[in-house]
């Protein structure tokens, strides 16, 4: 049977005589028209949540009407299929009043249902599920599924009332993604002793917010950890000192690891390995393990210059302090002529 034909005898039968419709009180029972589970807890990555519509306490009911609302920032509805309660008095025919609307306005979607017996018509008393109504977890959040322009009639057509009506709500968990996406150390050549700076990008993919530890790394060895919370779809940079006083002459490959963090979805991009840098002899600019004429000639090019500066190269600037000048100078001459091992 197509929707208009649903349509056409649904108006059949509740319009086939002239009748006044008179709301009716239910005798000494109020029925009740609720969300089961009251509430749902689903993952981001779920394929759906299924939720009934159930009654219960109902007397002499033959047609049922209701609209479901939702955030539709969080669920995006799917489909609907008819319960059991009406089947109890017989066959019986249900059909939309709206397709699914997942854009009903700008904040919410609406589920909006009808369902009636066919003739003979006899209504039906008791408990039971009206409809079961699928939605996809769309985002993370929590949203209610508030009931709304409730409907009952008996055989005659007559409305059924008062209705009490009890709302759901479904939270969807989020996903978790945290990621490494750049290791910039400040120098490629650091003297042993000195400090240099390492800056860390890091970044919330997901869409719930995240705490955890942030880690850099020389070879094996942590260098330094650092906590850090954000919320989803952030990014940030941290700046870490990498003080080399306790770390041999050699080449050293710096990476970075933020976690762990419990649920994130892709852990293959919470570690960032980058380049080498080597911890050398105080002067040797140009990572040979040697601090000769070339070294002199580097710091010569770079002298004087701040960061910024056309000339300025960071691996000049031996003791760290954001400008190659005397000190830095002073610094290779005490080492000149030096090598390693």
């Amino acid at each position: 049977m197509s929707k208009a034909d649903a349509f056409v005898l649904a108006a059949l039968i509740l319009f086939a005589s002239i009748i006044t419709f008179t709301p009716r009180s239910q005798g000494g029972s109020t029925p009740t028209i609720s969300v089961d589970p009251s509430w749902t807890t689903v993952q981001l990555n779920e394929t759906a949540v299924s939720v009934n519509v159930n009654i219960t306490q109902a007397m002499n009911v033959s047609g049922w009407e209701f609209s479901l609302y939702y955030v539709k920032s969080i669920l995006h509805s799917v489909t609907a299929t008819e319960g059991d309660f009406l089947s109890k008095g017989g066959a019986s025919t249900w059909f939309w009043i709206e397709e699914l609307n997942n854009n009903y306005n700008s904040t919410h979607g609406r589920v909006s249902l009808l369902c009636i017996q066919l003739p003979p018509l006899k209504g039906v008393d008791g408990d039971g599920t009206l409809a079961t109504v699928v939605f996809q977890p769309f985002s993370g959040g929590n949203s209610t599924l508030h009931l709304s322009d409730l409907d009952l009639v008996d055989p005659g057509g007559n409305e059924i009332g008062p209705i009490n009506s009890s709302d759901g709500t479904v939270r969807v968990i989020g996903t978790v993604d945290i990621a490494i996406t750049d290791v910039n150390p400040l120098k490629t050549v650091v003297g042993r002793g000195y400090s240099m700076n390492m800056t860390v990008t890091v970044g919330n993919q997901g869409d719930q917010p995240a705490t955890f530890n942030v880690t850099v790394y020389a070879d094996t060895t942590a260098i330094q950890t650092e906590p850090l919370t954000l919320t989803s779809q952030s990014f940030t940079s941290i700046t870490f000192t990498w003080n080399t006083s306790g770390f041999a002459e050699g080449n050293y490959s710096t990476s970075a690891y933020a976690g762990p963090v419990p649920g994130d979805v892709n852990t293959t991009n919470n570690s960032f390995p980058d380049g080498r840098v080597a911890v050398t002899i105080p002067g040797d600019l140009n990572g040979d393990f040697k601090v000769s004429l070339a070294d002199l000639v580097t710091l010569a090019l770079a002298y004087g210059s701040k960061p910024g500066d056309t000339g300025w190269n960071p691996n000049a600037d031996i003791d760290g302090n954001s400008v190659v000048g005397l000190s830095d100078l002073v610094i290779l001459a005490n080492h000149y002529g030096q090598s390693y091992p």
